[in-house]
């Protein structure tokens, strides 16, 4: 299992995509253990899951992958953003890695994507885990602002409504500048787009894998009760709605949400050992 410094392992899933990943286990060397997936929202990278490494990866091998044109993954010629082609190119991801299956975590555009593979493929996923990602397109609005101002600019003037009012500047100023404002135009502009006629809420009775879903009470991305109302279409639903103002939840509030996710994924391992008994 290659693990990351500065510079990330990188596979190509297929000709001409790359993807950076980074893989931590922290348990007992001679364990062989099962896999967490994480997959970050738009104009993001690995590293906005930095928070949740020390909670899940003494129980789970955590890989974290850059999507195509984040991070350090270049961005692919001809590449869309949509999310059955981020959903696809996560299997192709999985297939290098050699993983059959594993506990798939999602945020916001990126949990979008691992609804599609979900429904695309729903005998990879062990468990799946959503935060703050949509199941429906929301407007041209994000679309709009990083055409007109740019990623930095969108970015900072969002910020605020993303991580809600409980986080600090600090906090803010690094998810603008360090991490969101570095991401190249193309790819956060075609995936804001690809959002725009997204519809997933159709295909969600496909998806056969445990789900946990977290939102917040005053989400201004989708409200508790339409997280509810989707959630109902799923086979086997678990909703949490935790108090604030943010729609980004898994960046707000890292250490609660890896600890309602480590909780979930070990209830559910543990319910499918005694199943198999």
């Amino acid at each position: 299992m290659p693990r990351s410094g500065d510079d990330k392992a990188k596979v190509e899933i297929r000709p001409g995509v790359w993807m950076a990943y980074e893989d931590h286990w922290f348990g007992e060397p001679w364990r062989v253990p099962e896999t967490v997936v994480m997959v970050h929202g738009n104009a993001e990278s690995s590293r906005a899951w930095t928070c949740w490494v020390p909670h899940l990866a003494r129980h789970y091998r955590v890989v974290r992958p850059d999507l195509p044109g984040f991070g350090q993954s270049p961005e692919p010629a001809g590449y869309e953003w949509s999310a059955p082609e981020l959903a696809r190119d996560l299997g192709l991801f999985l297939d290098a890695l050699d993983l059959k299956t594993c506990h798939l975590i999602g945020a916001k555009y990126g949990g979008s994507a691992c609804i599609r593979l979900a429904i695309d493929q729903p005998q990879r996923l062990s468990t799946l885990c959503l935060f703050g990602s949509p199941v429906r397109g929301s407007g041209s609005g994000n679309a709009d602002l990083i055409r007109e101002k740019g990623v930095r600019q969108w970015a900072g003037e969002t910020m605020r409504s993303r991580l809600g009012s409980a986080v600090s500047a600090a906090q803010i100023e690094w998810w603008t500048n360090e991490l969101m404002g570095k991401t190249g135009k193309l790819a956060a502009f075609s995936a804001s787009a690809s959002r725009i006629d997204m519809e997933l809420a159709d295909e969600l009775p496909r998806i056969t894998a445990p789900t946990l879903i977290v939102t917040t009470q005053e989400s201004e991305l989708q409200s508790a009760e339409a997280v509810e109302r989707y959630a109902r279409q799923l086979q086997n639903a678990k909703v949490i709605v935790l108090p604030g103002d943010s729609y980004h939840i898994a960046a707000a509030e890292p250490d609660t949400c890896a600890q309602h996710a480590l909780s979930f994924i070990q209830q559910t391992s543990a319910a499918n050992a005694r199943n198999a008994e």
